[in-house]
């Protein structure tokens, strides 16, 4: 069979655009034998056909005092809502300030946040004392097994 001069560079250009061409889009579940490691939840989106694993990691920092507010450095763990006073105010028991008085203010989540972790105060989350928590969600890829 004779080939004309004009066919060889179609032949060539199909070739390698055969290979220039990915795959067709893989797709994973738990029916193929693919399964998530323990602690993490499989998450199936059928529509995309894609599987993926995720946990939800929760961190806890202690609140603190504003530091906008710099002469508002001494904690006061209460009952309720904890407080920042001055020092010159520290002689002051917790009960004797009330919630309006200027003299206090409030403790913040003085955290990193860079990374989009919001944090949010929990009050009196260990005995008296507020603290700051924040939930990330963590994902992985699955493995066949």
């Amino acid at each position: 069979m004779k080939r004309t001069p004009a066919a060889t560079p179609i032949l060539l250009l199909a070739l390698a655009w055969t290979q220039v061409l990915p795959p067709g889009p893989a797709s994973a579940a738990p029916a193929d034998g693919v399964r998530c490691p323990n602690g993490f939840e499989t998450r199936y989106d059928s529509g995309q056909k894609t599987m993926r694993c995720e946990r939800n990691i929760t961190t806890h920092r202690p609140a603190v005092c504003d530091p906008v507010a710099a002469e508002y450095v001494l904690y006061r763990a209460a009952k309720g809502n904890d407080f920042c006073v001055r020092p010159g105010d520290a002689t002051l028991a917790p009960p004797s300030i009330a919630d309006g008085d200027s003299r206090r203010r409030p403790v913040v989540c003085s955290a990193d946040t860079s990374d989009g972790t919001r944090w949010q105060l929990e009050i009196d989350a260990t005995g008296d004392r507020d603290r700051c928590r924040a939930t990330r969600t963590e994902w992985i890829y699955p493995s066949q097994q």
